[in-house]
């Protein structure tokens, strides 16, 4: 993806340009990728065990548990479990609206990717700004729910993430890393809990493949809120890209572009036309003038 960037901007596009173009091309390419993969699963599923991948009574509090076991796993594997916070999982609402029609294994994808983050970051965070006796304060996910949909908020108090970098984190080009782990020589190489940029991306493009959102709330030097927002309605398509509709708003664009390249054209003919007006009452002056004298 960098040598692409590279190239792009070779050919004259700007970075922003380039990184828009990158990330537009990739988000088309990896949600028909989702539908894909989603109907040969629930197929295949079918064909083996008469039953699908869907889960019509998916509770999101068990899945999140699920997770924070997997996740804490990986982080174990780079940090000393003395640095590793607790998983505090809660649900706030109704019982009879606690489940979901889901597909728990997106569900599982999108918390495991946060979590990962999560643990990365309070364990960095500690051990660069507490003492080793400061008890590592725990990671939060609250679950709470109505008849309409249901909210996962996925708290950590891992030192944030700086405002200048929060327009990045949906990019694939961008990596929530902060340093490279002993042993790796570059980017491209990755760690259980630090892989390529491209987790945040993904997991909110599988929210909106099955009709969510995914929306991060970050306090630099305090922590990070990951809401995730699962819809109810059964009857929702899923959430798939259009060609047209990238035209379109690229199409939109130029346009505005235009536009406001003919208003400054325009501004610019009314300057000329009051400099000529000027020009000439001045000529008009020094004449009457010559009159008199």
């Amino acid at each position: 993806m960098k040598d692409l960037k590279r190239l792009k901007m070779e050919a004259g596009e700007s970075e922003s340009e380039a990184v828009e173009d990158i990330d537009t091309f990739l988000d088309r390419f990896v949600l028909s990728r989702i539908g894909i993969e989603m109907l040969n699963s629930q197929y295949l599923a079918l064909f083996t065990k008469n039953k699908g991948i869907a889960d019509p009574n998916c509770d999101p509090c068990a899945v999140a548990r699920k997770a924070a076991q997997v996740a804490r796993r990986l982080a174990t594997q780079e940090f000393e479990p003395s640095l590793l916070p607790e998983v505090q999982v809660t649900y706030h609402g109704l019982r009879d609206v606690r489940t979901i029609p889901l597909v728990p294994s997106y569900l599982m994808y999108i918390l495991l990717e946060l979590l990962k983050n999560s643990f990365r970051a309070v364990a960095e965070h500690h051990k660069t700004t507490k003492s080793a006796d400061t008890p590592v304060v725990p990671i939060v996910i609250r679950v709470a729910s109505d008849e309409t949909q249901i909210v996962l908020d996925i708290f950590d108090r891992g030192g944030g993430i700086p405002f200048v970098q929060q327009q990045k984190i949906w990019s694939y080009m961008y990596s929530t890393r902060r340093t490279l782990p002993p042993g790796v020589e570059s980017d491209e190489e990755a760690t259980p809990l630090a892989g390529f940029g491209v987790g945040l991306p993904l997991s909110r493009l599988y929210a909106e493949y099955i009709g969510g959102s995914l929306q991060l709330v970050s306090m630099p030097n305090f922590g990070t809120h990951a809401f995730l927002f699962l819809q109810r309605c059964s009857s929702r398509k899923e959430g798939m890209p259009t060609y047209v509709n990238w035209l379109r708003k690229r199409h939109l664009l130029e346009e505005l572009l235009d536009v406001e390249a003919r208003k400054r054209a325009a501004a610019e003919i009314e300057d000329y036309a009051e400099a000529l007006r000027l020009k000439g009452l001045a000529a008009e002056a020094r004449a009457k003038l010559k009159e008199f004298y």
